[in-house]
């Protein structure tokens, strides 16, 4: 007999959960809002705040006269915060709290005279914003290979919220070994801590996962990473269009999961699916 198995953890975090919600309300008060940026990393809820009337545009120039500008979850470069400041833009700051504790960290650690090791992910929006907070006096390390020389200097050292705590702490490590001071804050969001271990565990009880979520949410290819370094069958898809019902010939359990930015009405629409291709 198939069954479906979902992950303990999986879907919306608060941080994704709260940018949605301040979007929806500015649209419900009537405001015009544009937000700088996919508001997160889903391109379907990003569809359906777009139907509702959330404008998505790449630079504050595209703003049209009466706009409110609203900064999205991954959060923006400060230099951007402070031309919407000088402009009097009216902002709805979505930018996640975890995501804004990271960006005092690194302003803190450089303002202390630190240089500071970002680990994550080259030329992500998040990450951009944290660099931003350095002073110029920032490195962005993805892998062990990637550490600098650092020998004779202070070092601080952040994470990108979703980054791998696998690799954080490689790179920490690493760090550790080759400087004389360093300060560590550990940055990253539990929730997505969480959803990675839920990922580990629905490897050993199914014979295929699925995981839905943005092809470029940073914390849903992290769940796709995680099982197939296990050797495990995934499939990672955004819609429920996506689903193939020859997937799941000969398997007994189908495990699912979904990023942090997955809503819950995505979610639903390929459980739909797949009970429909399986259980007919």
């Amino acid at each position: 007999m198939m069954e479906i198995i979902l992950a303990r953890e999986y879907g919306f975090c608060f941080g994704v959960r709260r940018a949605i919600g301040l979007a929806e309300e500015t649209l419900r008060s009537g405001k015009k809002v544009a937000s700088l940026g996919p508001i997160i990393h889903n391109p379907l809820e990003v569809s359906r705040l777009e139907s509702i009337g959330l404008r998505v545009i790449d630079d504050i120039n595209e703003l049209k006269e009466g706009e409110s500008i609203l900064i999205r979850s991954h959060g923006v470069p400060l230099e951007v915060i402070q031309e919407l400041k000088d402009r009097d833009i009216d902002i709805i700051d979505a930018t996640c709290p975890l995501v804004a504790r990271a960006q005092r960290m690194v302003d803190f650690l450089s303002s202390e005279g630190y240089k500071v090791i970002i680990a994550g992910e080259q030329g992500h929006p998040e990450v951009k914003g944290l660099v931003s907070y350095g002073k110029g006096n920032t490195f962005v390390v993805s892998s062990l290979e990637e550490v600098p020389d650092l020998s004779k200097e202070k070092v601080g050292i952040v994470g990108q919220t979703t980054f791998s705590i696998e690799r954080f702490r490689e790179i920490v490590g690493e760090v550790v070994s080759r400087s004389w001071e360093v300060r560590i804050f550990n940055t990253l969001c539990n929730a997505s801590r969480k959803r990675q271990k839920a990922v580990e565990e629905l490897v050993d009880k199914t014979d295929v996962i699925i995981v839905i979520g943005g092809k470029n949410s940073a914390n849903t290819r992290r769940l796709v990473d995680i099982v197939e370094s296990k050797g495990a069958t995934v499939y990672h898809i955004e819609s429920w269009d996506e689903v193939l019902a020859e997937w799941f010939v000969g398997k007994e359990k189908i495990g699912i999961t979904a990023g942090a930015s997955t809503p819950d009405w995505v979610i639903d629409k390929v459980l739909e699916k797949i009970k429909r291709l399986c259980f007919q």
